[in-house]
């Protein structure tokens, strides 16, 4: 089973009450019944799909219960998917869940190791070395990574000046130099 077969199938909501029924310990028709409120030429119809589509398995004597093994398949399969997704969206496995693409979806708080590299890859991939920026520019610069999240650009431009990214003198913002991977000194 697919996450998108798991997915169709629970978006019916006949299907879904019957299955939550026995995924809450219902086995029995009369159980299931008794349990979703749906009428038997309603119930019927969706424990047939659920059996013909592995969701749901016979235990025996008309007793039904939930195909663990189908959505432990369905869900490693979805699991794979958004790892591959993530590794797509970034591919250094030291930023990601903070940076996807040019948004920074939040800064690490606890570790001041990875906190330092995703504000060095920011201000590497906003600034250019040896330019001088205006504050308006510099905001205007970091909005774009600030977007669908809870940091606004002017704390951004603060973290990467108090945290030795960018340099401020007279109004004027410039990228500092450092060594580290994709920096030069």
């Amino acid at each position: 089973m697919t996450p998108e077969t798991f997915t169709v199938l629970l978006s019916d909501s006949a299907l879904r009450r019957v299955f939550s029924a026995i995924a809450l310990g219902s086995s029995t028709s009369a159980e299931i019944l008794a349990t979703t409120g749906l009428a038997a030429p309603e119930a019927a119809p969706a424990i047939g799909r659920l059996l013909r589509e592995g969701l749901v398995v016979s235990q025996g004597r008309g007793r039904l219960a939930v195909d663990e093994a189908a959505l432990d398949a369905a869900a490693e399969i979805a699991g794979l998917r958004l790892q591959e997704q993530a590794e797509a969206e970034q591919p250094d496995p030291g930023l990601r869940g903070y940076v996807r693409g040019t948004v920074l979806v939040r800064l690490p708080e606890d570790d001041d190791e990875t906190r330092r590299a995703v504000l060095d890859h920011v201000a590497a991939t906003t600034f250019e070395a040896g330019r001088e920026y205006d504050e308006r520019t510099v905001t205007d610069l970091l909005r774009p990574w600030c977007e669908g999240t809870g940091l606004d650009p002017v704390s951004l431009r603060r973290f990467l000046v108090d945290d030795g990214f960018l340099h401020r003198e007279s109004g004027a913002y410039r990228l500092v130099s450092l060594v580290g991977p994709g920096r030069s000194s």
